[in-house]
């Protein structure tokens, strides 16, 4: 997506990264924070967390969030997800990271400052740093040079803990004893059955559904799963567009407003992905036709998102200038809100709850079902073990588990899982099962090849990176726990009421 959506931000745990300040002011606009004349949300260790920091790592989450779950939050979601306290939390842990620099002595010069300022990219025009712009960008956000770098102090102040932090020492001895636990392995085909995905494949015959939905308080218990829901199935109205866009920043907008009308002029539906690879300035739609997918409303900044939703499919807007500069709008398609109504789910949600009400027969089609997938493993039948997967919608792959990592990301394996795998004889093929409650895996291994080429050894320097880097952030948690409970801190509560 090109620089002019809104929220563009994604880093929103990653606290101790120079830049942050950056990606926070110029993609912030989610929700306002309507301070009025509070000139403080609380003090930690007497620094103050100013109205626009908190609003600025509040929008940072909430744009996080929304690309977690694929689209805007409820009240209720927002809520649940404690993000007011997450923030809260998140900027404590900055300004305690702070104090614990400046506690160190950690002063950083004045020339350090200057080259952080100047490398980060939003800052420079061709490859330089172009004050202009810099000015420019710190005044749209209502910053002085004076408070940005102020905060960059602070973040290289950060930066410096982690580093220190970040060389955390280990003995021979203890990197010998995990490459041993490393080098025992066995090769393993894991099957995951999820027992509540079961329940889609109990049979439920039109009659049930008819008798279950004729009883009152049945009917409600649709509706509630129904209202639960609404937020999910309700889809918002969309846009699909091209854009060609001149960026004014740093030119002069008389010359850009000539050169947008006279390639307004040129555009037409047919040639407008030509022309869009032509003359677009926005590096994600160069060599795509300006291509901006779907988007729905709150994605685009307001004068662009006004001009594409009024407009009709297969036409193209005049020039639109927006803060980023001027935009030519080819909207291609445009799909309309669709507001849920429970009469289209009554069914659906009615079946899902007889499902779930029959307890036997999910009991009976677990068994069936392990049953076939432990006789198809057993026998080594890869095709039988594939049509079970495939029938039933089970979680399968083949990988190698070793007795350090266990099956990596593909499947979590608990210890007491891990200890009966590897007291059994690796040498010969062998089946396990393990029952958690909620899922059943079941585990067929073979001998594992003892590997020593240039990748392994590769893995294990990475491994042991990783490790250093785990130890040093469990180090640093310590370090701010015992900060917290020596530290000051005051919250305004009452500020936070948005």
């Amino acid at each position: 997506m090109s620089e002019f959506t809104q929220n563009k931000s994604a880093g929103v745990f990653a606290t101790v990264l120079i830049g942050i300040i950056i990606l926070a002011f110029m993609f912030t606009g989610y929700q306002q924070f309507e301070h009025g004349g509070v000139a403080s949300v609380g003090t930690v260790g007497g620094m103050p967390i100013k109205p626009e920091e908190y609003q600025q790592e509040y929008n940072r989450q909430i744009e996080f969030y929304k690309q977690i779950m694929g689209g805007e939050l409820s009240a209720k979601q927002l809520e649940s997800l404690k993000i007011k306290e997450s923030t809260i939390k998140n900027i404590v842990q900055r300004k305690l990271m702070v104090k614990f620099a400046k506690d160190l002595g950690t002063f950083p010069a004045e020339e350090e400052i200057k080259a952080e300022i100047k490398g980060l990219p939003y800052f420079q025009s061709n490859g330089q740093f172009d004050i202009t712009r810099y000015k420019g960008i710190l005044a749209q956000n209502r910053l002085t040079p004076l408070e940005f770098e102020h905060d960059v102090v602070d973040q290289i102040r950060m930066k410096k803990i982690s580093e220190l932090t970040g060389h955390f020492p280990l003995s021979k001895g203890y990197t010998d004893d995990l490459n041993k636990f490393r080098s025992e392995k066995v090769n393993a085909e894991i099957v995951s059955i999820s027992k509540n995905s079961l329940r889609q494949f109990i049979e439920v015959s039109d009659a049930e559904v008819t008798k279950f939905l004729s009883v009152p308080t049945n009917e409600k218990r649709v509706e509630s799963m129904f209202n639960e829901r609404k937020a999910s199935l309700d889809k918002p109205a969309e846009v699909t567009a091209r854009h060609i866009l001149l960026m004014t920043e740093g030119k002069k907008d008389a010359d850009v407003k000539a050169k947008i009308d006279s390639i307004a002029k040129e555009v037409t539906t047919a040639n407008f992905k030509a022309k869009a690879n032509q003359y677009t300035e926005d590096p994600s739609g160069k060599g795509k036709g300006g291509d901006l997918g779907s988007f729905g409303k709150g994605r685009m900044v307001p004068e662009f998102e006004n001009v594409a939703f009024s407009q009709k499919p297969g036409t193209i807007s005049a020039p639109v200038k927006t803060a980023y500069g001027y935009h030519i709008i080819f909207v291609e398609k445009k799909t309309d809100a669709v507001t849920a109504k429970v009469a289209d789910y009554k069914t659906k949600f009615a079946k899902e709850i007889v499902q779930k009400d029959k307890i036997e027969e999910l009991k009976n089609l677990t068994v069936s079902v392990a049953n076939g997938m432990r006789k198809a493993l057993e026998a080594g039948n890869e095709s039988e073990v594939k049509s079970l997967v495939a029938k039933y919608k089970i979680t399968y792959n083949k990988s190698s588990v070793n007795r350090l990592d266990g099956a990596g990301s593909n499947t979590y394996l608990s210890a007491d899982n891990m200890k009966a795998i590897f007291s059994s004889d690796l040498t010969k093929p062998q089946f396990h099962s393990f029952d958690d409650g909620a899922n059943l895996i079941m585990i067929r291994t073979t001998p594992g090849a003892v590997v020593t080429d240039l990748a392994e050894s590769a893995k294990v320097a990475s491994d042991e990176a990783s490790l250093k880097n785990a130890l040093a952030k469990k180090m640093m948690d310590n370090i701010l726990k015992k900060l917290e409970e020596n530290t000051k801190i005051k919250i305004n509560n009452s500020a936070l009421q948005m």
